[in-house]
């Protein structure tokens, strides 16, 4: 598939209107659009920019943040997780978890479970109020994850509303984004355009469970992490 063969589709999309969700969820606004594109994986390669293209898609009235990528901060291992399980971690009475830790992290301010970010030179760093720790992403290592992950980046909008208990999507926006500016990425760390998401606990028999750590975007800081865009439709 190239640009132009991928801006028809989308164009053809864009005059089907209103289409029924193909999967209940939050999941089923990617499902319907790769769908209708006719594609089985969430990437797209585009020989006219010479990569593999991801594709996003997102409700044009949701509040959510978009996940970049996932990536687990050093030092590696269950210690790390431990650490922060049992320094920051909270109990809830109605599962069987002894300590679980969702958790978003910004620059700007401490959460609820004292916990904030801080960019250095070299490193993002963890930070605990009252308590040191040595739990930090080196930007090589980042830098390296964003590039593999996203080379370029197709979103595309939709309006959503719901019609007799069912979600229905009109894809009507769609942006290329090309050349990943890995300072303009850090700057948006910095004024907490990016967060990252903890999502780890303890099972019943005391291992970790870690569903990964996500560093999430808000839309509308989206195009501030690369240093080209084109609209689709």
């Amino acid at each position: 598939m190239d640009l132009e063969i991928l801006k028809r589709k989308l164009q053809k999309i864009k005059k089907l209107g209103f289409t029924k969700t193909h999967r209940l969820g939050d999941t089923g606004i990617g499902k319907t659009l790769e769908d209708l594109l006719g594609i089985k994986e969430n990437n797209i390669p585009l020989p006219d920019i010479g990569e593999i293209a991801e594709l996003k898609s997102y409700r044009k009235d949701a509040k959510s943040m978009m996940t970049l990528f996932t990536l687990e901060p050093l030092p590696s291992g269950g210690d790390r997780d431990r650490i922060l399980l049992d320094g920051f971690g909270y109990s809830k009475r109605d599962n069987q978890r002894s300590k679980e830790l969702h958790s978003t992290l910004s620059c700007k301010r401490y959460n609820a479970q004292n916990l904030r970010l801080l960019v250095e030179k070299n490193k993002i760093r963890v930070k605990g109020k009252n308590r040191r720790l040595n739990i930090y992403w080196d930007m090589g290592s980042v830098e390296k994850k964003f590039n593999a992950k996203l080379p370029a980046l197709i979103y595309v909008l939709a309006d959503s509303k719901i019609i007799n208990g069912s979600e229905y999507f009109h894809f009507n926006e769609a942006y290329l984004l090309e050349n990943f500016n890995f300072g303009l990425f850090k700057k948006q760390v910095k004024n907490d355009g990016i967060l990252v998401d903890f999502r780890m606990y303890y099972r019943p028999n005391g291992s970790v469970r870690n569903h990964g750590t996500g560093f999430r975007i808000k839309m509308n800081k989206l195009d501030d992490c690369f240093s080209k865009r084109t609209k689709l439709i």
